[in-house]
């Protein structure tokens, strides 16, 4: 293993396979990779993903691990490098369960309303504002109880007011809207 005790331990190529190497059934020479054969950059290449998995055990680069080996300026900061790191870059798969708690974010973020509903048109929405965006707009009927959805009809068009016209007349019933409270 090339790391003891957070330290690099150098694998010189040898003819001789190590032991662990044996188990495995490589050998250190084929790594190709020589000492002292890096200069002021590193060719392309040279790092890719059979070699590192050859000469770290999983778990090895720990950021404490890579922070002490790689100094700030070590990473050119050029255009490719910074689109790593772009607005998107990070997404649900790389976020954990549960690490996005409630206290993290600033606002409402989700509101929810019910008002009373009306002719086709404006309806009042205390609160929504253009840059929201609208989850859901359920209609309850009034009379049976039966719940439709019409989020297609709607849209948000100016503060605290969303509407549906030329859509379904909801009077007598009451809609259930819930939208991001992005703004």
């Amino acid at each position: 293993m090339p790391w003891l005790n957070g330290r690099y331990i150098s694998r010189k190529p040898t003819l001789e396979p190590s032991r662990s190497a044996r188990k495995r059934g490589r050998s250190q020479a084929q790594s190709q990779i020589k000492e002292d054969s890096f200069e002021d950059t590193v060719d392309a290449g040279v790092f890719t993903s059979d070699r590192i998995a050859y000469a770290f055990a999983s778990g090895a680069l720990t950021n404490a691990v890579l922070l002490g080996l790689i100094k700030t300026s070590t990473f050119l900061a050029d255009t490719a490098t910074r689109a790593l790191f772009a607005d998107g870059f990070v997404n649900s798969t790389l976020l954990a369960a549960q690490s996005v708690l409630k206290t993290h974010l600033t606002g409402k973020f989700m509101a929810q309303a019910v008002i009373s509903g009306g002719g086709a048109g404006d309806h009042t929405v205390t609160g929504i504002s253009i840059g929201d965006e609208l989850i859901y707009v359920y209609e309850q009927n009034g009379t049976s109880g039966l719940i439709t959805d019409l989020t297609s009809e709607f849209s948000i068009t100016k503060s605290d007011t969303i509407n549906n016209t030329g859509g379904t007349s909801t009077s007598g019933d009451k809609l259930l809207v819930l939208y991001l409270d992005l703004t």
